[in-house]
């Protein structure tokens, strides 16, 4: 019994210095203006920006990504530049908008409505290997409420009205 609670413990820590180590390196920021009432995102947000430092170098979610997948560098490369699942990014973020400006919470998209958007981009992205789908559905399981909290983590910053 003593040892369950010590690996709990341990685990806890663990997601702990992850989520911290996340939120350290992050630096994308939503900009939105509010034209006549309508919420406007100013910035192209990309999965490649989520990814790298304000000096262009990858950040340590892209190395977490990479080692959890264990895909390369020319496959990470094929996700971050896929259409379809920058698509699927851009409606998330989109809620992110709502959720955090309006604070609605209705907008925020539940697990299983990130989970089942990564699958449809995933599954729309044609140059990729069903092996590299299948690592990305799978994990992308197992890990969406990581996903989710990363996503609903995004600063986001009302400009000017316009």
């Amino acid at each position: 019994m003593k040892n369950k609670k010590i690996i709990l413990v341990v685990l806890i820590v663990i997601l702990l210095i992850l989520t911290c180590t996340i939120a350290s390196t992050y630096a994308v920021i939503i900009n939105v203006t509010n034209k006549n009432g309508i919420l406007e995102i100013v910035n192209k947000i990309t999965i490649k920006d989520l990814l790298i430092n304000d000096n262009g170098t990858y950040n340590s979610t892209y190395y977490n990504v990479i080692n959890t997948l264990d895909i390369t560098d020319n496959e990470a490369s094929t996700l971050m530049e896929s259409e379809s699942l920058n698509e699927k990014l851009q409606i998330v973020l989109n809620t992110v908008v709502d959720y955090k400006i309006n604070n609605n919470v209705t907008a925020k998209l539940s697990n299983d409505e990130i989970y089942n958007l990564i699958v449809d981009g995933i599954n729309n992205t044609n140059n990729i290997t069903e092996e590299l789908k299948n690592k990305v559905i799978t994990k992308s399981s197992e890990y969406i409420n990581d996903v989710s909290d990363f996503l609903y983590d995004i600063e986001v910053s009302l400009l000017e009205d316009y």
